[in-house]
């Protein structure tokens, strides 16, 4: 069990949901329904607050040791210098909101918000931040609603998961300029697309709107060798005695973890997701009186504590241990295979769906 040693508002209005929680270094922030980002200490002592103007804050990211992303309805993504704590604009607006962000090393990943306009509506977008005046890459035919996650791929910087509201992954080489080239394969879990990541070096998990947890393979298998079928848990809700899922997050040592809410319980809980052979629930921690009856809307694990924000305008923090599980099986990867992308299954024209 955890024991909630903190929590603050960190002078938010009344009324304000906090969506998202990053860290870099010493420092935490937070986005809010107020569209203002706030830096705290570990302690949850205020250093700073920024409310860009109509930016429409809704992403935050941290991108590298001393400096956050955020973007928003605005369409700008804008570096925060923890050191200067001033904001650096990175290229001119996006005519569409941006959604969702992802970075590794000097590239920025960005997702756009569907306006109902049919094909080409929403972009995976890539931005190189040493030359970042125009995309580097902009991936505007494999989604068809509004983008809810990206992902850079552990060890393969060149391959990128997209998620969206129509219900599709799509694994892109980003390499390849070209989005009929760059299109890897398709993940079809048949339900609008809350999260989704890479589990292993070649497996990805998939959370959907309502509940259900999917991991599927990423590799071709050998010529004459069935693919291996995908991991389907169902619904997480009877399984994990909750409500909604939060996202699933990595302890310091890599183990994954579920965060998931019941706000009629008042809980928060850290389950384990223990294997890959086979993948498994593990130990649950609870975190007694969560966010009340309000929703937790993000989780962030360090080394012993949990940090959590939510609906309740709060940012709370807990002192947690999860007890030592197997460890996650991955392979070695050689220099060559980190230079290109494992995942050959083209799927376009004629998407071979998951």
């Amino acid at each position: 069990m955890a024991q909630q040693v903190g929590a603050s508002s960190l002078g938010t209005p009344p009324d304000t949901y906090l969506y998202a929680l990053a860290r870099v270094g010493g420092c935490l922030a937070t986005i809010g329904s107020d569209d203002a980002l706030r830096l705290f200490d570990p302690a949850l002592k205020p250093i700073t607050t920024a409310q860009p103007r109509n930016a429409g804050l809704s992403c935050l990211r941290a991108f590298s040791t001393n400096t956050f992303a955020t973007a928003g309805r605005d369409g700008i993504i804008r570096l925060w210098d923890t050191r200067a704590k001033q904001a650096a604009q990175l290229c001119e607006p996006q005519p569409r909101s941006i959604s969702v962000l992802a970075c590794h090393e000097h590239l920025i990943a960005a997702g756009t918000e569907s306006n109902k306009e049919g094909l080409g509506d929403v972009s995976v977008l890539l931005y190189d931040t040493r030359n970042p005046a125009v995309p580097l890459r902009d991936y505007a035919e494999s989604h068809t609603d509004t983008i809810t996650q990206l992902a850079f791929h552990p060890s393969q910087t060149n391959v990128l998961l997209s998620g969206s509201t129509d219900g599709l992954v799509s694994i892109f080489d980003i390499n390849q300029a070209e989005e009929e080239d760059a299109l890897q394969q398709v993940l079809n879990p048949r339900s609008a697309v809350h999260c989704a990541g890479f589990l292993t070096i070649d497996q990805a998990y998939v959370l959907t709107t309502d509940e259900q947890l999917i991991i599927y393979p990423l590799q071709e298998p050998a010529e004459g060798v069935e693919p291996a079928p995908a991991v389907d848990f169902g619904d997480l809700r009877p399984k994990l005695n909750c409500m909604y899922a939060v996202d699933m997050l990595r302890q310091p040592d890599g183990q994954p973890v579920i965060a998931c809410g019941h706000t009629g319980q008042q809980t928060l809980a850290l389950v384990q997701l223990t294997g890959p052979e086979p993948w498994k629930f593990g130990e649950a921690v609870q975190l007694l009186g969560a966010h009340g009856e309000e929703v937790v809307r993000d989780v962030l694990l360090t080394e012993d504590r949990a940090y959590s924000c939510g609906e309740d305008g709060q940012v709370r923090v807990w002192l947690y241990a999860i007890r030592d599980a197997s460890p996650v099986q991955t392979k070695t990867v050689s220099k060559h295979e980190r230079g290109r992308a494992q995942i050959k299954e083209k799927v376009a024209p004629g998407r071979t769906l998951i």
